[in-house]
């Protein structure tokens, strides 16, 4: 990797982990109110004067029906951020991954064009030569094999 990439890739990490780090804190925080919001609700349902214990029950139901309707909100929000990073895979894979496939399947087209003209134009006159060099070798060997065994025949009757 070069200097520049480690850098990207660096920078990347740190605003990734920045932004969680936001989100943690945001989120914290509106569980700490909803929590305290709920708590004061409470102590004051049942410190007031006209039906206290009556009352803070129904504080209570209407802060649960807050948090359900926070939690919708959030999940729609969820899906939202989903389906964007859905769509940012398919479009990364639409032109990042096909080109690049696409240029691997012409470079594997072009190695095997090449694989084929050196086999044919290089490796087929090299094993014809060899093989027509060892015939002949092969030949010659015979032929001197046969003028020796001649030719000491004829020694051994003089």
């Amino acid at each position: 990797m070069s200097d520049n990439q480690e850098l990207e890739v660096t920078e990347d990490a740190s605003a990734n982990s920045s932004v969680k780090r936001w989100f943690i804190i945001g989120f914290g925080v509106l569980g700490g109110m909803i929590v305290l919001a709920l708590v004061i609700a409470v102590v004051v349902a049942l410190t007031s004067a006209e039906g206290g214990l009556a009352t803070g029950f129904q504080v209570v139901r209407d802060a649960l029906i807050i948090i359900l309707a926070l939690q919708g909100v959030f999940i729609s929000v969820a899906m939202i951020v989903l389906i964007l990073q859905f769509s940012a895979l398919v479009n990364l894979l639409k032109n990042e991954v096909k080109p690049l496939i696409d240029e691997v399947r012409d470079t594997a087209s072009a190695a095997k064009g090449t694989a084929q003209f050196v086999g044919k134009n290089v490796a087929e006159p090299v094993i014809k030569v060899a093989s027509t060099a060892a015939g002949v070798t092969a030949f010659l060997g015979e032929i001197v094999g046969i003028r020796r065994n001649i030719n000491g025949r004829n020694r051994l009757k003089d």
